[in-house]
């Protein structure tokens, strides 16, 4: 028994002798459980008068119950008979095949993406499966596991770190190739883009406009005459030509960061922190590195298709700009958009998780559940950080050769405009945020479906 597995069974037999007299009898064995939701039936019943018999108290009274070492075995015996139903091929680990068919059987569907996330959190040497020790370590604190308890455990994924976002940070099945992985993400990325796009559009030109008094309405209608349809759309193509690199980027940083940091050891307290600093340091990358096709798509979004002056497209609009106002240019409105990230993600991640434990207890288990916990928290922590999203975008827009600096551009933001000029377009931002999340997740998992067939 490792040293690990030893300190969780002995903090769970400590709690669950709540008479303090050094053994556990069945009265109190059922207490604990009913105070988890764990339902006991004969079974455990008969293993428990088993291992039960002459345990002695501290009063070196023999009575009937478990002392410590009998309580180490009565689990371990009943995670023992858990394991081995859920390792049907009988090799000793358990895989993410086999984890699929032990939910199916206990009538819970969980994404194939979820069932990453358990191996991620239960393997502690990367071989993307799960031995029996491995097992016992992770579930050594449940005080009678079965296999009901243990299925509900994964499907709603307490004692588990998935991590959180509108469309989560998420890395490839073991068995899948990164390229079929980025480009599933890829092309839900853009279908998600796509949707939403007039929305974004109208997002942008409230961030950037002078008169904060205009209505989305008015804005929808004023480019729909003007531009028709297809106004809607400008600046689209270069966002969704960002899609694959950010996520490709994205993607490579994180899975890089996750394996060679603590993440996944259970017992290391700063595992949320590791998956955080992880998230922040994968978006900061990306960030950085796809910011020039951000400013070019934001030129190419609110820019007016009746002027003389205008981008004729990306190669265009990259040329221009860096030769009036030097490659620096492309790079305006970065430093706003680097300092959202952290506080952006850290929100979300916490707001997601209160949502998500809040929501499994009242609600039932559904895409739809967790999509609506998402769509909050990605509302939430948006809120927060819009300010932010705001200054980018102004700073982006500008075509001075001397950008403004994001201290003076606040200050002047918030003297012309006041609590209007730093939440503009935050109406918008709240449209999009459900069906952004949905086609995009919904995309997502059904070409990876048909990729792993």
């Amino acid at each position: 028994m490792s040293k690990e597995l030893r300190e969780k069974l002995k903090e769970a037999f400590l709690s669950i002798d709540v008479s303090q007299d050094g053994s556990i009898d069945w009265e109190e064995l059922q207490i604990c459980c009913k105070n988890i939701e764990l339902k006991l039936d004969d079974t455990d019943k008969d293993d428990f008068q088993r291992y039960s018999q002459c345990a002695v108290n501290y009063n070196k009274e023999v009575r009937e119950g478990l002392d410590f070492n009998q309580f180490s075995d009565f689990v371990r015996n009943r995670l023992r008979k858990t394991f081995n139903a859920v390792d049907t091929n009988r090799n000793g680990f358990i895989d993410h095949n086999e984890i699929v068919q032990v939910l199916q059987k206990t009538g819970i569907k969980v994404s194939s993406r979820k069932i990453n996330a358990i191996l991620n959190a239960m393997d502690n040497d990367g071989d993307q499966r799960i031995s029996f020790d491995e097992f016992c370590t992770f579930f050594g604190d449940v005080p009678s596991p079965n296999m009901q308890f243990i299925a509900n455990l994964w499907s709603t994924g307490e004692g588990l770190d998935f991590g959180s976002d509108v469309v989560p940070i998420s890395i490839p099945p073991a068995e899948m190739p990164l390229y079929q992985f980025m480009i599933a993400g890829g092309v839900a990325g853009i279908a998600s883009r796509t949707l939403t796009a007039p929305l974004e559009k109208l997002k942008i030109i409230a961030q950037t406009s002078s008169n904060q008094t205009t209505k989305l309405s008015q804005t929808f209608t004023h480019i729909y005459r003007h531009e028709g349809m297809r106004g809607f759309f400008a600046g689209n193509f270069a966002n969704c030509v960002r899609v694959f690199p950010t996520s490709a980027l994205v993607c490579l940083v994180y899975s890089r960061m996750i394996k060679y940091t603590p993440v996944d050891n259970t017992k290391n307290p700063n595992q949320p922190l590791w998956r955080f600093v992880s998230g922040v340091t994968a978006g900061i990358v990306s960030t950085a590195a796809t910011h020039p096709l951000d400013v070019v798509r934001a030129r190419l979004t609110i820019q007016d298709r009746t002027s003389a002056n205008t981008y004729t497209g990306i190669l265009n609009a990259f040329k221009r700009i860096t030769a009036e106002e030097g490659y620096q240019g492309l790079y305006k409105g970065l430093r706003p958009s680097l300092v959202s990230i952290a506080p952006f993600l850290g929100l979300q991640q916490c707001s997601y998780d209160v949502l998500k434990l809040y929501a499994v207890k009242r609600y039932s288990e559904s895409h739809t559940t967790f999509l609506m916990c998402g769509a909050f928290a990605g509302m939430f922590a948006q809120t927060v950080v819009h300010p932010l999203d705001v200054i980018r975008r102004r700073i982006q827009v500008e075509r001075a050769s001397s950008p403004q600096h994001f201290v003076s551009a606040l200050r002047d933001l918030w003297n012309t405009g006041g609590y209007r000029g730093i939440y503009a377009g935050l109406s918008a931002s709240y449209l999009k945020v459900i069906p952004a999340a949905a086609s995009s997740l919904l995309v997502r998992d059904f070409l990876l479906g048909r990729i792993q067939g």
